[in-house]
């Protein structure tokens, strides 16, 4: 052999010329692989049982939590958290249900005879025995429910009065730790919420979304919220210790249905009431009204509000303007300050006009304000002239401030 081989001229090129044909024709190839989405997937640990090629996780559930997770009278599971644990896990794991009552959930997922369960609120002591998902499932507040006709200003006119609640839940704690109330203690949700039906205590204790959906369910009517709730309380998916591999699979999930929007399409399905057009009218014709009234004295622009709430009132405000411009009031926040100071928090839209009647798009601020009290709060907006939409304060918020939870250090 020669040290330096030599070859012709015309197998240089034709090598040169199929090494670039070669190039281009895995060029798209290459590119794809560069830029196609990370797909997050279950390994499991080894050993682990499979169906079908899928991982099998076992969900364990609290039957009688509604809207977040229960039984349809057919005996499926369903609820908002369990519809979002399906989401997570689609194509990537096979669920196995497991109804029970709250107490025999957390006992289960100690021993490792479930997997995953929902609705938990993480305290010290139940950080030692489960993993808790990073991101909460959702987050609610705590409140006093009385009836409408025995409506009080704020939560210490409770001190002193029975109050009901349901027997072992953190909503137990927390009425006694604010001391002073006489705590009626109710086997279940029902039997309490029929206590403030039938006046036998004077405000019942729960979380509103699940206590609204309660009242509808017992169709117990004429109920209402006292002002200030007892506080906030994130709720999330805890997992048990034997599977780390779920905690990241499920936090990486959660990520992913967040950013992509999928997390508030179904908050949205499950808790926001959507307007009709006779609702919008009713609410464009009264801020077109409030609008008369403002101050402006500086943009020389007249602005409008209205806000609807879950009884059906329409409540308005205008804007107020101040030479010091932080000081402006926004037509939306004066009717909202305006239908809390009525004792209405249950808030289901909002919309701004200016004086000719048309609809102007709120700032991040006044989504804000609303999101404090409901981040399902529907917000009409006009992107384009008689091409209307409505979005929830939840959507147009991209980095909301969320209040702070309560700290429950309960077992």
């Amino acid at each position: 052999m020669y040290k330096n081989s030599y070859l012709p001229f015309y197998l240089k090129t034709s090598i040169l010329l199929l090494s670039l044909v070669s190039f281009f024709f895995s060029l798209p190839n290459f590119l794809s692989a560069q830029t196609a989405p990370q797909i997050t997937t279950l390994q499991g640990q080894a050993g682990a049982s499979k169906l079908g090629g899928l991982p099998r996780v076992v969900y364990g559930f609290d039957r009688e939590f509604p809207p977040f997770s229960f039984e349809n009278p057919g005996g499926k599971a369903t609820g908002f958290e369990v519809e979002l644990l399906e989401l997570l896990f689609k194509d990537r794991a096979k669920l196995f249900y497991r109804p029970l009552n709250w107490n025999m959930v957390q006992l289960e997922l100690a021993e490792g005879k479930i997997q995953i369960t929902s609705g938990m609120v993480e305290t010290k002591e139940r950080a030692k025995l489960f993993y808790f998902s990073k991101e909460p499932t959702f987050r609610t507040s705590i409140v006093a429910f009385t009836k409408v006709y025995n409506r009080i200003p704020n939560l210490t006119f409770l001190r002193g009065q029975p109050v009901a609640v349901e027997k072992g839940s953190y909503q137990q704690r927390l009425l006694e730790d604010f001391g002073g109330i006489n705590i009626k203690l109710y086997p279940t949700k029902s039997d309490a919420l029929f206590a403030l039906a039938n006046d036998d205590v004077a405000a019942y204790c729960g979380p509103r979304e699940s206590t609204y959906f309660m009242l509808r369910k017992l169709n117990i009517t004429a109920v209402t919220t006292v002002s200030t709730p007892f506080g906030f309380t994130d709720m999330r998916f805890a997992i048990s210790k034997e599977r780390p591999d779920l905690l990241k699979f499920v936090n990486d999930r959660m990520d992913e249905v967040v950013k992509s929007g999928e997390y508030n399409q179904l908050y949205r399905r499950w808790f926001v009431q959507e307007l009709n057009e006779i609702e919008i009218k009713a609410l464009i014709d009264k801020a077109k009204e409030a609008s008369l009234a403002a101050y402006a004295p500086f943009s020389n622009k007249n602005m409008g509000a209205a806000v609807l709430t879950a009884t059906g009132n329409i409540y308005i405000g205008c804007n107020v303007e101040n030479a010091q411009k932080e000081l402006t009031l926004s037509a939306l926040q004066g009717a909202l300050a305006r239908t809390v100071s009525e004792k209405e928090l249950e808030i289901r839209a909002a919309l701004m006009v200016d004086a000719n009647g048309n609809i102007v798009t709120p700032s991040a601020t006044d989504y804000q304000s609303f999101y404090q009290l409901n981040p399902g709060t529907l917000f009409v907006i006009e992107p384009e002239k008689n091409k209307r939409q409505t979005y929830t304060a939840a959507e147009l918020l991209l980095n909301p401030t969320l209040p702070k939870p309560i700290d429950l250090n309960i077992e």
